[in-house]
């Protein structure tokens, strides 16, 4: 059982904490926007957006390059192969004894830097960690009884060597707070800095070694300037003595409850190591109180330190929410940062300028100033900031609109603009993006951005097959998370077996000679922040986690054979076959060609032939409809410009799949169907195309992008614009992993997800022999009821 105490006195003012103060724990850690995110999620199930801050203070001399991570991953303290897994405990099991004990005490020699007295306080530090890891024997403690062997299904001499590379990671992290002025002031700056641009009350959420950060400063803040309805700790280190001393030795009189904190609650996983002296009660005098349960950690006992383990608790997420209140936590409520403007902030310099732009309120003039007044109120206050932070006003590049102002402002002034939102008639504060069409255009066009948001639809433990030139997975929009969305690659143009490509073999990363299937395969999956003037501006594919398999069935020169597209297409049966599941879900074909319709009936040919049997083994078939409608014939007058009906090309007239003809990009509505995409009926008379998706200068991944470049690459340097049919398709496959996605009930079901494709359409008002169905649309398929 958890052992809770009753605070003090827990009564306190009605308050209505306006914003969350994160402080993060020791080592690595990913950029702040996607560790906020990582908190923000364990802690509420959403993003909070302008509700949460994250003081970050990673010290990147340790740690050159962030963590590559995503929202979905959680806040793990990574030290080598702490992760444990099948090949790491293999790894520490044969280790030579004393490997990790040698590391540390090079780490303590390292960080004491010949200071007798620092090594003296290190080494102690370091003992207690280590004894925290190797409290519990195999039999379990007298104090939890046989409970703690249910808990601890690791091994003693692994629960050992984790202890020891945990403290390693908290000795650099401590030291730089204990001993290095430089460090410590940052540490300190970068919490101090969260508080005074204003938004409280505060709700301050502090783990590991940012609870040391935390209360240092609290201790020092005035009550009547700052006010902290709640301060929580988990894994805290707060209770080891030799913290205690050095904190003392900056303040005179006992370390108490900081003035300005109405409620301290601390939190502790009893396996923990850092926070092995967990009750801080008598440490601390005031109406702390504090939480300790064996194995209370989510992520316990593998990664008892784990933040966001911490944070997805249950006494955790109810201490939090007793105090903001359950309207707080909802991912749908009112903002004054909008998200992506919180996201650049969080990942840049405190003093960078980002492109704003201000929304004034316009209400009844009787209650609420007038434009001009409230954008000379805007202004004014904005001069302020800029001109006491040290700036020159140009550097703000203020500029006055109809409805807004828009500026370049820094972190602290969008904060303390966002403090005084009703006093300066502010609706809201947006992003001043640099507006170009882009992938993530088009996915607004078929809702396929909206999806991945609003319905988690984003093609995760979903794989797709291009069957196209290759994929040149090396490019970074394929690697946005930690691992390459390119699983697998097949060369299927040479005689024999298709030649399996390994991400571990050098042409791997560049197996892609033409180009055409790298673009078609960024439109499925992947995304990307490249730097731009305005800032960062994110391409991403229709389904950004969805896996992918590489087949290469066309040449350099873009030509191939039916022959090595069977060949692929057996291969995608043969893994599938060869699983207990589907392996690949879906598969692309931005392909085609003519067909004599007097040897062969439409769909019969033998490619179509074996595009069906993958079909009724459950495989999604996206084609791309042809580029043949629209021609130019020589006549009696010269040259006419025509398009043509039945222009339908093999396999695109197969009915068991799905053949996609193009529209424009962001206008379809209003452009209709492009000049050059095939148009139907089939020669035998059906329907075709099924759907439409955006085909014109759709902007992708370029197979030969530039890397190795001393600066950043440019946009032209990662990504080419293409059309055709051949792009429209890779916007369904991408669509329909997303589908899949979220609907996981549809695996194996390409009949039922193609009604409910075809069934969630937008009728474009253009004939059906060009627009099919009409342009799909996934947040109608993802709430339609078909049968």
């Amino acid at each position: 059982m958890p052992n809770q105490e009753p605070a003090a006195s827990d009564a306190a003012r009605p308050v209505s904490p306006r914003t969350i103060i994160y402080v993060h724990g020791i080592a690595n850690k990913p950029p702040s926007s996607v560790l906020k995110c990582q908190w923000d999620t364990a802690l509420f199930g959403a993003e909070l957006g302008d509700r949460s801050r994250m003081c970050y203070w990673v010290n990147r001399d340790f740690y050159p390059v962030p963590l590559d991570e995503t929202c979905g991953d959680p806040d793990l303290v990574r030290v080598d192969d702490q992760e444990v897994s099948t090949r790491a405990v293999i790894a520490l099991a044969t280790a030579e004894p004393g490997t990790e004990t040698l590391a540390i005490e090079r780490e303590v020699e390292a960080l004491a830097d010949n200071n007798s007295e620092r090594r003296r306080v290190l080494q102690r530090i370091a003992e207690r960690v280590v004894a925290g890891g190797d409290e519990f024997g195999e039999g379990g403690s007298d104090l939890f009884g046989p409970v703690s062997a249910k808990v601890l299904p690791l091994p003693a001499f692994l629960r050992r060597i984790l202890a020891g590379k945990l403290t390693r990671a908290f000795l650099r992290d401590v030291n730089d707070f204990l001993y290095v002025d430089a460090r410590r002031h940052a540490m300190r700056e970068a919490f101090r800095s969260r508080l005074d641009s204003g938004g409280g009350p505060f709700v301050v959420v502090a783990h590991s070694q940012g609870s040391i950060i935390a209360y240092d400063v609290l201790r020092e803040l005035d009550p009547a300037r700052y006010d902290v309805p709640l301060l929580l700790t988990v894994g805290s280190p707060l209770g080891m003595q030799e913290v205690q001393d050095e904190l003392r030795r900056w303040h005179e009189g006992p370390l108490v409850q900081p003035a300005c904190v109405r409620r301290w609650v601390n939190i502790a996983d009893c396996l923990d190591p850092v926070a092995i002296d967990s009750d801080l009660r008598g440490d601390f005098p005031g109406s702390l109180k504090n939480v300790r349960e064996f194995g209370l950690n989510t992520d316990s006992p593998r990664h008892p330190h784990s933040a966001t383990g911490y944070l997805a608790t249950q006494i955790v997420r109810d201490t939090v929410l007793d105090v903001v209140g359950p309207a707080f936590a909802q991912s749908i409520a009112p903002f004054v940062i909008a998200k992506d403007l919180v996201s650049a902030m969080e990942n840049a310099l405190p003093r960078e300028r980002q492109p704003v732009l201000i929304q004034l309120v316009n209400e009844d003039a009787a209650s609420t100033a007038t434009l001009d007044e409230a954008a000379s109120l805007v202004e004014h206050k904005i001069r302020k900031l800029v001109v006491d932070s040290g700036s020159e006003w140009e550097d703000a590049q203020f500029d006055r609109l109809r409805r807004f102002v828009s500026a370049r402002l820094t972190r602290k002034e969008v904060e303390t603009l966002r403090s005084l939102d009703e006093e300066l008639s502010i609706k809201a504060m947006w992003r001043n993006a640099e507006k170009r069409a882009l992938i993530h255009r088009s996915t607004n066009t078929i809702q396929a951005a909206p999806a991945n948001l609003g319905y988690g639809a984003n093609g995760q433990g979903i794989a797709w097959a291009v069957l196209d030139t290759g994929i040149a997975a090396g490019h970074p929009h394929f690697n946005a998370s930690a691992t390459n969305l390119v699983v697998e690659q097949y060369d299927c143009m040479s005689v024999g077996p298709p030649r399996l490509i390994r991400p571990s073999e050098k042409e791997f990363a560049r197996f892609d000679g033409n180009g055409h299937g790298t673009h078609v395969a960024a439109i499925i999956a992947g995304e990307h922040n490249t730097g731009t003037k305005a800032g960062v501006e994110t391409f991403r594919g229709m389904a950004p986690r969805c896996r992918l398999y590489g087949f290469r069935v066309l040449a350099r020169d873009g030509n191939g054979s039916d022959a090595s597209i069977i060949k692929a297409l057996d291969q995608v049966a043969q893994l599938n076959e060869n699983s207990s599941r589907l392996v690949i879900h879906g598969v692309n074909l931005s392909l085609g060609g003519s067909f004599d319709p007097s040897v062969y009936n439409c769909g019969h040919t033998p490619l179509c032939q074996e595009i069906k049997r993958l079909w009724r083994q459950g495989v999604l078939v996206v084609l791309a409809a042809g580029n043949e409608g629209y021609v130019v014939l020589r006549s009696e007058g010269g040259l006419v410009q025509a398009n043509l009906d039945l222009s339908i090309g093999d396999p695109a007239n197969l009915e068991e799949a799905i053949a996609v003809g193009s529209v424009h990009k962001t206008n379809p509505y209003t452009y209709g169907i492009s000049f050059f995409s095939s148009r139907g009926p089939t020669a035998d008379g059906r329907a075709k195309p099924d759907v439409v998706a955006p085909g014109e200068r759709v902007l992708s991944a370029r197979h030969d992008w530039i890397h190795g470049v001393e600066d950043a690459p440019a946009i032209d340097d990662l990504y080419v614009e293409r059309s055709g049919t051949s792009m429209a398709a890779p916007h369904v496959s991408g669509l329909l992993a997303a589908f899949l996605s979220a609907r996981r009930e549809f695996i194996g079901e390409p009949d039922r997800v193609k009604r409910y494709l075809m069934g969630g359409c937008m009728d474009l008002g253009r004939d059906k022999y060009m627009q099919g169905a009409g342009l799909p649309n996934l947040i109608k398929m993802l709430a339609l009821q078909v049968g």
